[in-house]
């Protein structure tokens, strides 16, 4: 009796992850919603007109109306950290606001308010308490701004993005794409997209014959969509663009998916293709309009949702197999080693390490130089590492080929290019593991022989360690930095040479998780 009630309970299990359907949810208010956002296949917040902010922990058997952070903001975006924080963010008639709360939607505290501003969107990054927020332009700069503390604070030192007059963005037309952790991508209002990334930088790229980026997902580093009274793809990382003939009538204002799954919704319906865009087909309908869709970090669910607060769930399992929370490089001599974490795994049978030789100008040689074994499935933080051995003099480019144990594989590219030879440029790297416990290391660069300091503060401007007071020779460098009699939390870290008659200065943030 007993194998057969094990023999029906798989059974039940394989029906039940085979037919993927969407379903009606009760949300229990009829005003509209903007936003929604998955933290598992458990747990996602949304929020609408007037403050309203739901939640549920069920998978959306129930959902529950939280306090409102403020009732006479419009909420047009939202990020679920877990069951009980979230940021929400939007716009009064005067300002931008963001509203955290860290006790499951009882109470919010206002962290960030902007005269004259709208919020358009928050991303959390994967495996560190650091959050990006972006919202419409301001005495002619964007407002990106970062976070390293889950939202209690914001900064934009070092973040600068001019924008012409009369271009702004859309409320959740922005992304991180899955296993990415260093950029993003945002839409406008002006016939491009614009990615920015953790060190500041930001890249343009135009989306010729689309106007009005309301909409932007990526599946990988560099396949992405676009949407508005058209659909666009690329799968070369928004430099070059195709039209996938999207079906249906009104704004594209959601777009999710992974691998080649992708759907999108329009006016009353959902839209889904297994195939990049190739082909499209109707998969849902309901009544209001669909403003904003969200898929599961564990891929079971997506959830829809409408301007009459309607709440659509998609029930299948759409893998995601592995979050890459960093992807970093160091160089010694003619040596360079790769090290990446990931935060989640699943399926995963192991990476291919591909490298590409650039000769002053990117191509698209790539060429298999290493594999390393993949953890299967595992939702612990893993690490992994590979050096690539004895390269000539150069400018190279590297990325992962991810594959489960199925087949489907991913890329991620190292978003850095690696120059080996003689250092060009005094140069301070982003510490390897982030976060660690206890240990990490420093990667910094000497073009000529000088004397370095390196130094470690808190966040209070605490030195708390001394790693480098002495004269050096040009070359390439490692200081390791061993934090066992410190407290978790955010650290910087500060590089000054003196060299060649030249000053470097520059510094970075650490995560100390234990």
């Amino acid at each position: 009796m007993k194998a057969i009630i094990l023999f029906l309970i798989c059974v039940f299990c394989f029906t039940s992850n085979s037919f993927a359907q969407w379903t009606e949810q009760s949300s229990g208010i009829t005003s509209p919603l903007y936003s929604v956002s998955a933290v598992d296949n458990n747990v996602a917040w949304a929020c609408g007109e007037n403050g309203v902010v739901l939640r549920t922990i069920n998978s959306g058997v129930n959902w529950t109306t939280t306090t409102s952070p403020n009732p006479s903001v419009g909420l047009y975006t939202i990020r679920g950290i877990d069951a009980m924080i979230a940021l929400v963010g939007g716009a009064s008639a005067n300002a931008g606001h963001v509203f955290k709360t860290i006790d499951g939607g009882q109470t919010w505290t206002q962290t960030f308010l902007q005269p004259g501003g709208f919020i358009n969107s928050i991303t959390k990054f994967n495996g560190v308490p650091v959050c990006g927020m972006h919202g419409d332009p301001i005495g002619g700069r964007w407002s990106q701004f970062v976070s390293f503390d889950f939202g209690s604070t914001w900064d934009s030192t070092g973040i600068y993005n001019p924008a012409p007059p009369g271009e702004f963005g859309w409320n959740n037309s922005a992304c991180q794409p899955n296993g990415v952790s260093y950029f993003i991508y945002y839409g406008t209002n002006n016939t491009k997209v614009y990615q920015p990334f953790a060190n500041g930088t930001v890249l343009t790229h135009p989306t010729p014959g689309l106007v009005n980026s309301m909409s932007v997902w990526a599946n990988a580093s560099d396949r992405l969509m676009t949407g508005s009274n058209r659909m666009l793809f690329s799968v070369d990382g928004g430099n070059s663009w195709t039209d996938v003939n999207a079906p249906g009538t009104g704004n594209i204002l959601g777009i999710t998916g992974a691998g080649s799954t992708w759907f999108y919704v329009r006016g009353s319906s959902v839209y889904k293709s297994i195939d990049d865009g190739g082909s499209w087909a109707s998969d849902h309908s309901a009544t209001g309009t669909y403003t904003h869709m969200n898929l599961s970090p564990r891929g079971l669910y997506i959830w829809a949702v409408r301007d009459n607060g309607g709440i659509s769930r998609y029930f299948s399992d759409i893998p995601l197999p592995v979050e890459l929370a960093s992807f970093v490089s160091t160089v010694s001599g003619s040596n360079v080693t790769l090290n990446w974490s990931t935060s989640l795994e699943t399926n995963n049978a192991g990476f291919d390490i591909e490298r590409s030789d650039v000769n002053g100008q990117v191509t698209g040689d790539w060429r298999k130089v290493g594999s390393v074994n993949g953890s299967g499935t595992t939702h612990e933080m893993t690490n992994y590492s590979f050096t690539d051995r004895g390269l000539q003099k150069g400018h190279y480019n590297y990325r992962l080929k991810q594959t489960d144990f199925n087949g489907n594989f991913e890329y991620f590219n190292l978003s850095n290019e690696v120059i080996v030879g003689s250092p060009e440029k005094f140069s301070l790297s982003q510490n390897y593991p982030n976060p660690f416990n206890p240990s990490t290391k420093i990667n910094y660069d000497l073009p000529y022989d000088a004397s370095v300091s390196l130094t470690v503060y808190d966040m209070t401007g605490k030195e708390v360690a001394k790693l480098v007071n002495e004269f050096k020779p040009a070359g390439y460098y490692v200081a390791d930095f061993n934090a066992s009699n410190l407290s978790t939390g955010v650290y910087m870290y500060r590089i000054s040479a003196v060299g060649n008659s030249q000053n470097f200065t520059s510094e970075k943030r650490m995560v100390l998780v234990k």
